[in-house]
């Protein structure tokens, strides 16, 4: 069973996060999800965030087509370890980021600035949840609005009354889901890809569980304003 807590709390010795390129709001927000890290990897222009935060990531990497030469030099200077990639490449700088966390043994992994204006980078960095190497890991996507992950065979949550959560299924379709402290069960225990009737589901208990049987379903927390 995996317990989630809020997204806001600090990270503990052992996590890594990733930081990516797209929006960034809310750098409060985002201190608190960086700080004790034990590792930093920035995806290409991800380290321009980092630079605003006032943080030293461990790594930059992708094709670094983003970044200017004096960014670059400026991150040399400072023991920063570069990985660059040829532009033609078949994985995405976060892609890469993400297979090397799980390379250097990180089970648990968080993700930010990984959403933003360009809907095709978004679902492309949610559709790495998915991947096979990501699937036994804890690792989500981060943002000062919404947090989405995976949910595992059993998945407890702590939360409070009226907050928002939707499950989404990633796979042709989604089976034996349970869930235990929602305002709206799941019809017939099962979502078809395509369907949207998991939007907006609410707690109705300060602790939420949801188990699935069959198939990857998406979570995505909503944070109350």
């Amino acid at each position: 069973m995996m317990e989630s807590r809020a997204w806001s709390e600090k990270l503990e010795k052992g996590k890594c996060v990733i930081i990516s390129g797209g929006v960034l709001e809310d750098e409060e927000f985002h201190r608190q999800i960086l700080e004790g890290a034990e590792m930093v990897i920035c995806a290409d222009g991800g380290a321009r965030h980092a630079k605003r935060l006032g943080i030293r990531p461990d790594m930059v990497m992708g094709d670094l087509d983003t970044l200017r030469e004096e960014e670059i030099r400026e991150w040399q200077e400072k023991k920063v370890e570069l990985i660059k990639y040829p532009p033609a490449k078949d994985y995405t700088d976060t892609h890469l980021c993400l297979l090397k966390a799980l390379e250097l043994g990180y089970q648990n992994i968080v993700m930010i600035a990984c959403l933003g204006d360009r809907i095709d980078h978004a679902l492309a960095n949610i559709f790495l949840l998915t991947i096979p190497q990501a699937r036994e890991a804890n690792v989500r996507i981060c943002g000062p609005r919404e947090e989405l992950f995976l949910v595992k065979e059993e998945t407890t949550l702590s939360g409070e009354k009226g907050e928002l959560l939707s499950l989404f299924p990633l796979t042709e379709g989604a089976s034996g889901i349970v869930t235990k402290g929602l305002a709206y069960q799941v019809p017939e225990g099962k979502f078809a890809f395509g369907a949207c009737n998991g939007i907006s589901n609410v707690f109705c208990e300060p602790e939420v569980k949801i188990a699935v049987g069959e198939g990857l379903l998406l979570a995505i927390r909503v944070r109350r304003e």
